[in-house]
């Protein structure tokens, strides 16, 4: 028997108090069946031993506690640490009346607490004449046993305490029947007990997890009670509390004192605030969240961030997303022009911003089709979310369906041998603007039906099927219907596209903005020049093919080799070989500017030795646009 307890070093996170050598020894011999040694112990003791052994277990480390009858009561009162009883069973009682051998009259039972109370239950159930003592403490036993024991008595049954009884008054003839246990009782206590230490050890890990984590972050994270009273702070709140404390329940923020002490009806004043902090010269942002539990609010979790790291992860945000052409830069606000034609093709497709719809924009080249693009992203509900965009015509039709739908490892020759992402997958939950779609190969129209009709891809050299939720905006100077007669284009893929029409009105149908269109591009360009009115006339009249893209190459122009501050028409008519009429030459305006245009391109490409990339973003013109416009001056020699 251990009656004392010397100091632990190695605690067991199970430990089992034993108050008799039956109910240690079953529980020996399950923890060794199950092979439960490196978590389970058993300590034999009773009474304050069990007291002593248990406030030193519960200082070593153990978690958890299995007994029964008073050392159960004993544990729970005076240490706080889970106690698992082992109930007592009238089965076991009635194994030790077989285990005694003698008529009821002649048997004795003594126990405390619970155990004397299924021991008086099992005596009127079975009507046994059985007697029951219940002493009044460990240290009188003795003594009550000698007065108390009926004559004749033979057996007595009952558990340590009691066999300590027995050996001081053995003379009496009393057979000891130690109190069976069950070992499936125990078995069940010991599973008990595990799953409580698995729960314990799975909410360590979690909140160990989380305090690693808060403790590595920049921000300061603080709980408080409803009070006030500081409840956890990480290091970097550490560092920051003598002079944050003082202000974090000022203002708005307090009124969450005053809830705490309330039951909370819905959701009254309990949303997330916010509040601006100077300490030190320095600005800090505070965000409160609250903690309810039942209705009440528990605590309150603050998280405080300076003003320069919610800049800072704001313009790394930024940058990525730019750097990776995921995002939409124009807005309705940046479309120019106040003419009604154009106003009512605005307020369309504003209306069509809050569709999730495929739209198709059509319009002459150069009439703003990604502008719109991007303006109808920013005003819809995933303005959050990426803007993709791919010109259809920019790209050999081998490259672009891997462009759209990506690839695995090893699909092709010359592939990434990491595999790469198509457009679809990048743009999920956000929109896919696929430009110049008239241009698309038959087959990859094919793969573009599926996608709209299915809201799913699947990478090149691959068997996996990927959900995805994007929105598909299309555009093309092209007739479609046309194409599609012409059997160049799917009929299906374009009723799938054609959900929505836009159609941007060219720059002839809109004069009026062109004066608009001017000041603004001389703004944008920072250029000290002013068109006088009867240039502007002129420019408003000279009829534009390639719309607002051509009319800002000519200003370009214009402005270069202009030599004063002020434009004339007729300084115009010079430059442009007008004749002395107010209507330009037929075609003689557009030829000049295209022997402009040339010269440009010539000396684009020789700047950057014929690198067409490069070429392209210098003159601010898609690959596609320089590899037309190449084709028609003749400049593939290059």
């Amino acid at each position: 028997m251990n009656h004392t307890l010397t100091t632990i070093n190695h605690p067991s996170d199970i430990v089992i108090f034993a108050a008799s050598e039956t109910f240690a020894e079953a529980a020996r011999k399950i923890i060794a069946e199950r092979h439960l040694e490196s978590h389970i112990s058993v300590t034999e003791a009773t009474g304050e031993q069990t007291l002593s052994c248990a406030l030193e277990y519960a200082r070593a480390g153990s978690r958890i506690f299995i007994c029964r009858g008073r050392n159960t009561s004993l544990i729970e009162h005076h240490v706080s640490v889970p106690v698992i009883n082992v109930p007592y069973l009238y089965e076991e009682i009635y194994s030790s009346f077989e285990a005694a051998g003698a008529p009821p009259e002649q048997v004795a039972m003594v126990g405390f607490d619970k155990a004397h109370d299924i021991m008086r239950t099992f005596r009127r159930i079975s009507g046994l004449d059985v007697q029951l003592i219940e002493p009044k403490s460990p240290d009188t036993i003795m003594e009550e046993l000698k007065t108390a024991l009926r004559p004749g008595t033979e057996a007595l049954i009952g558990g340590f305490s009691v066999k300590r009884a027995i050996e001081a008054i053995r003379e009496l003839g009393l057979r000891h029947i130690p109190l069976m246990v069950e070992p499936s009782n125990i078995s069940l206590a010991i599973d008990s007990a595990l799953s409580i230490l698995s729960s314990m050890e799975r909410k360590d890990e979690y909140l160990t997890t989380i305090s690693t984590t808060i403790n590595r972050i920049s921000n300061a994270v603080l709980s408080f009670d409803t009070s006030g009273s500081l409840l956890f702070s990480n290091e970097t709140a550490e560092r920051m509390l003598p002079t944050l404390r003082e202000c974090l329940f000022s203002g708005e923020a307090e009124s969450f004192l005053h809830i705490g002490r309330r039951p909370i009806e819905g959701k009254a004043n309990l949303h997330k605030k916010q509040q601006i902090l100077r300490l030190g010269g320095k600005i800090y942002v505070a965000e409160y969240l609250p903690v309810i539990v039942s209705r009440r609010l528990k605590s309150i979790v603050v998280i405080v961030s300076s003003e320069n790291s919610i800049q800072s992860a704001e313009k790394r945000l930024r940058l990525s997303k730019s750097e990776r052409g995921y995002t939409a830069k124009s807005h309705f606000e940046d479309i120019i022009g106040e003419s009604r034609v154009l106003k009512d093709t605005i307020h369309l497709a504003r209306k069509y911003a809050r569709s999730q719809s495929s739209v198709l924009i059509t319009g002459e080249t150069g009439t703003g089709k990604e502008l719109f693009a991007q303006s109808i992203h920013n005003e819809s509900s995933r303005a959050d979310e990426p803007f993709v965009a791919i010109n259809c015509a920019a790209l050999p039709q081998s490259l672009l369906e891997s462009e759209l739908f990506g690839y695995v490892k090893g699909a092709f020759t010359g592939a990434n041998k990491e595999g790469k992402m198509g457009i679809f997958e990048m743009a999920h939950r956000g929109t896919v603007f696929l430009d110049e779609i008239g241009e698309m190969d038959l087959n990859v129209q094919a793969k573009l039906l599926r996608v709209l009709q299915e809201r799913e891809v699947c990478r090149l050299g691959d068997d996996r099927i990927i959900p995805v939720d994007i929105r598909i905006i299309s555009a093309t100077n092209k007739n479609l219907y046309e194409l599609v007669e012409q059997k160049l284009f799917r009929e299906d893929l374009l009723y799938r596209l054609n959900v929505l029409e836009l159609n941007l009105p060219p720059l002839r149908s809109r004069t009026g903005d062109v004066p608009l269109l001017v000041n603004a591009y001389m703004k944008r360009q920072n250029r000290p020049v002013t068109f006088l009115p009867d240039a502007m006339e002129l420019l408003s009249r000279e009829p534009c093919p390639g719309n607002v893209r051509q009319l800002f190459n000519l200003l370009e122009r214009i402005v270069t080799l202009s030599d004063g501050r002020e434009i004339s028409a007729s300084w115009l008519k010079n430059i442009f070989s007008f004749s002395g009429k107010t209507e330009p030459l037929p075609g003689l305006l557009e030829d000049t500017v295209g022997n402009c245009e040339q010269t440009e391109i010539e000396h684009a490409l020789r700047k950057n030795h014929g690198n067409r990339a490069k070429t392209a973003k210098d003159l601010g013109i898609s690959t596609a646009t320089l590899w037309r416009k190449m084709k028609k001056y003749g400049l593939f020699s290059q």
